[in-house]
């Protein structure tokens, strides 16, 4: 059985099964026990629990090996099944610790990145019980003034391809992306040079990166003065938003060639981009956001979240988002 005591002797297997440190680690367990008390309470009180409270059975681990558990899901993508075997669980428990306490909880105690794009479904109530200081880009920009620039980029990942029924003929056309050649989720990302601060996701991949970017409504949002990098993807939104000051690469278009300072001007600005590609490159350690996902569609974009969130706390140790 995977314990966290056996674990802490080899602290590379740590790092390498879970995507923390030792001490990382450590301290997202003492951010979590409140916050995961927290959870169970509401849970206890609902308006449509049946059973009384102290009815059924306890829990057969403690908090920690349940955060390990869910570190371990995050980090490897194993099945159900095999987590059920190294934690000495039911299949049904590990599937309702994951989806209904754990993930929700880091949601919850995580810098996450914001998610209060217009279309998003399933947002969080005015009350914010995810406990989050910050909940809109405004809010953002307002409590940290220095942030100077976002760098804005979307990433794709793989979907099993609909069964080959006449009604899932519409589901096939709009997960399939023309550019991955498979049938893909797509998410939209905005950065820093050190953070993700916004998330905007669940969508097919058929989406192009323009479109995508139109629907998240994050352009309006943004002070005057702060910069927006861009990649070619974004051609044609600059007429679209004359008050933002935005930085794409010069395309060659029929006839016109790209001049040799243009060239310069793109290799500036992809070596600043860059950056976003790193972020990238860290979420996709852990494999949950790799290779082909498995789960509900309406849950990717919080498992992104969570990701971001561990990407976030690694990259700055705190447990909300900060200037740069």
């Amino acid at each position: 059985m995977m314990t966290v005591a056996r674990l802490r002797k080899k602290p590379r297997h740590f790092q390498s099964f879970t995507g923390l440190s030792v001490t990382e680690y450590d301290r997202l367990l003492m951010e979590l026990r409140p916050a995961y008390a927290d959870h169970l309470q509401d849970q206890r009180e609902r308006p449509d629990r049946q059973r009384a409270e102290g009815g059924g059975h306890g829990f057969h681990l403690d908090l920690g090996e349940r955060v390990l558990l869910g570190l371990v899901y995050l980090r490897l993508y194993v099945t159900q099944s095999l987590l059920s075997y190294l934690f000495d669980l039911h299949e049904s428990n590990i599937s309702r610790e994951l989806n209904h306490r754990l993930l929700p909880v880091l949601l919850s105690a995580l810098p996450t990145p914001l998610m209060d794009a217009p279309l998003r479904a399933g947002q969080k109530d005015e009350e914010g019980k995810r406990r989050k200081k910050i909940r809109t880009v405004e809010e953002l920009f307002e409590a940290y003034p220095e942030l100077q620039e976002v760098l804005v980029d979307a990433t794709e990942q793989e979907v099993p391809k609909p069964k080959n029924a006449r009604q899932n003929k519409t589901d096939r056309k709009q997960s399939y992306s023309g550019k991955q050649k498979k049938h893909t989720v797509k998410t939209q990302v905005v950065t820093t040079r050190t953070q993700i601060l916004h998330v905007f996701g669940g969508l097919p991949g058929s989406v192009a990166d323009v479109q995508l970017l139109r629907a998240s409504g994050l352009l309006p949002k943004l002070p005057e003065g702060v910069k927006v990098r861009l990649d070619r993807g974004y051609d044609g939104i600059e007429k679209e938003s004359p008050g933002v000051e935005l930085q794409s690469p010069i395309k060659g278009r029929r006839g016109h060639r790209v001049t040799v300072l243009g060239q310069v001007y793109n290799r500036m600005l992809n070596r600043q981009r860059i950056k976003v590609e790193h972020m990238l490159a860290k979420l996709q350690k852990f494999k949950v956001l790799e290779g082909v996902y498995r789960g509900r569609w309406r849950a990717h974009e919080d498992l992104f979240c969570v990701v971001s969130g561990l990407v976030n706390y690694k990259a700055t140790g705190q447990f909300q988002l900060t200037g740069d």
